[in-house]
């Protein structure tokens, strides 16, 4: 689920070869009652899982790799295969997910420095010359 729009979800569905339907939340109502809405404004990765009879399963706030070793004990506990396919890829998807996000971080922290260094540069500059 995510504040995305149905058409960035069909797209990202497509592209993740996902084998099961996402939600789109535009509101972040469902998000926020959930418990999965950060402040002020963005979602809190997770996992949230209903059965079949609108039971929840498991609510689980985090990062891929979290979220997929939840999804693996649900499984297990309920008699399935923890290393089928979709949880294989999951996993794989979730390792690359968090590769992207560190490689993400490095970049804004480097640029985080970068304006710190221009800002210490214009703050030791004499105001008429600025």
């Amino acid at each position: 689920m995510s504040t995305d729009s149905p058409k960035a979800n069909t797209t990202f569905k497509t592209k993740q070869k996902l084998p099961y339907p996402l939600l789109c939340d535009p509101s972040a109502s469902l998000i926020k009652a959930i418990g999965f809405k950060k402040a002020p404004k963005g979602t809190q990765r997770g996992v949230f899982v209903v059965d079949k009879d609108g039971k929840v399963l498991a609510v689980e706030a985090g990062g891929p790799a979290a979220t997929v070793e939840v999804v693996k004990k649900l499984v297990e506990s309920q008699g399935g295969d923890a290393g089928a396919e979709g949880l294989g890829k999951a996993e794989e998807t979730a390792a690359e997910g968090e590769k992207k996000e560190e490689a993400q971080s490095e970049k804004m922290a480097e640029t985080a420095a970068e304006v710190a260094d221009v800002a210490e540069k214009l703050d030791g500059t004499p105001a008429a010359a600025a």
